[in-house]
Formats: structure tokens, C-alpha cells, sequence
């Protein structure tokens, strides 16, 4: 299973809506999960237990490789603690060699209450507009709150001293660089972006990283 975070206290650009960083300083690259299952359904599966695909282990493996060669030498994998983040993750750390993966509670995907495994239109039919309205329903859980505790993890991440590696999901990133007010996109799986600590202390998001070129185009991203 890996450790809890608790128990223990193309390569990466910086340009655009990144902030000048310490050099060498260490970073967090926190990306999106392989393909899983609901994804290719087109589910929302918020905080259900869904594994990966045959495919999705795959980029799990070619996100290794990939990472092996660039400039930002993961030595530190941490993981939410649902099983499609968690195995993508032990997947990268066993072919990359490092230690067991520590998981995290905090890191898990948003709660998306009555949403969880429909489709969009399934979504369109009893809410309807709140997709493109960028509404949610009673029982989903707010922006703030996500933002609260998955950048508390990632400043804990970051003040390790270590490059780390953490595998969540692509709501939760998304919603970090929308309240951070920086550009924020749709994240296929192995997507997400950098994240370090500046001179002040201030947790900084950088630009988008893509591990696995050519992932499968998954209408429910954010899930």
C-alpha cells in the first residue's frame, strides 16, 4: 500500500504564468492520473474507487521514462490515496527505483456529491445549464475547501527539501490554479504542472507539464 504523508512530517517550463523561483530550489510536479476506467465511460467519479486501465498503467510507465530524462530528477512520489492516483503512482516509483509511495488523504479528488458516476449529459438532464454555468449542485464540495487542504499538502511537499512527484487529480489542480489566478485549461491524464516555494514562502503554480504525449482525449477531465 505505501506510507501515509502524515507518518513523516519536454522538461518542466517556467515561463509564461510561472514566478521566478530560487534557483535549484526544489519543486513539486503534480500531475492528473493515468486513464481509469470511469474515464473512458465519460463518469464523473469524483471520490469513487475507480482502477486504472490496461492503457492507463501504460502511461503510468511511459510518465516514468519520460521523467528519467528530464531536468527535474523526481526522488519523491506521493500520491492521493484513491486507487487510480495510487497506482499510477506506484507504477512510476518501482520503474523509476525510488522508495515505497506515501498517499494522502487531502490530495483526493473533489467531492462531486450527486454527480458521481453520471455522465455530462446524465448531468444535463437534471441540472441543467450547471456545466456551462459552472454551477454545482448541493453536496459538492467547495472550490476554497479543496484549495485549503491539497495546497496544504503541497507546501508540506515542497518544504521536504526533495523534487517530488505527486499523482491527484485534474480537479483538484485546476481548481489550485484558478483560486492561485493562474491559467487554468482542460488536463488529459499525466497532465498537471509545477508548483514550488519563492524567497517569501509564497507557493507559486508554473506552467503545464505533459508526461505522456497523445493520451486519450477524456470529455470528463475534471473528474
Amino acid at each position: 500500500m505505501g506510507e501515509s504523508a502524515s507518518d513523516r512530517g519536454n522538461a518542466p517550463s517556467d515561463t509564461g504564468n510561472a514566478t521566478s523561483t530560487t534557483a535549484g530550489a526544489p519543486k513539486v510536479l503534480m500531475v492528473r492520473h493515468g486513464e481509469s476506467e470511469w474515464n473512458v465511460l465519460g463518469k464523473w467519479q469524483g471520490r469513487a474507487d475507480i482502477a486504472l486501465t490496461e492503457a492507463g498503467r501504460e502511461q503510468a510507465r511511459a510518465a516514468a521514462d519520460y521523467v528519467r530524462t528530464t531536468a527535474l530528477p523526481v526522488t519523491r512520489v506521493l500520491a492521493s490515496t484513491l486507487r487510480r492516483a495510487h497506482e499510477t503512482a506506484e507504477i512510476i516509483a518501482e520503474r523509476l527505483g525510488l522508495a515505497a509511495v506515501m498517499t494522502d488523504e487531502r490530495l483526493v479528488e473533489t467531492d462531486v456529491g450527486p454527480w458521481e458516476g453520471l455522465r455530462a449529459d446524465e448531468i444535463e438532464a437534471g441540472w441543467p445549464r450547471y456545466l456551462r454555468d459552472r454551477k454545482t449542485p448541493p453536496g459538492f464540495e467547495p472550490p476554497d475547501q479543496v484549495f485549503a487542504r491539497a495546497t496544504q499538502a503541497i507546501r508540506e511537499a515542497a518544504l521536504v527539501g526533495e523534487h517530488t512527484l505527486i499523482v491527484s487529480h485534474s480537479g483538484v489542480i485546476r481548481t489550485v490554479r484558478r483560486i492561485m489566478t493562474v491559467h487554468d485549461r482542460r488536463l488529459h491524464n499525466l497532465e498537471g504542472c509545477t508548483f514550488s516555494l519563492d524567497e517569501s514562502g509564497q507557493l507559486r503554480a508554473h506552467d503545464f507539464v505533459t508526461l505522456v504525449a497523445n493520451t486519450r482525449d477524456t470529455v470528463n477531465d475534471s473528474v
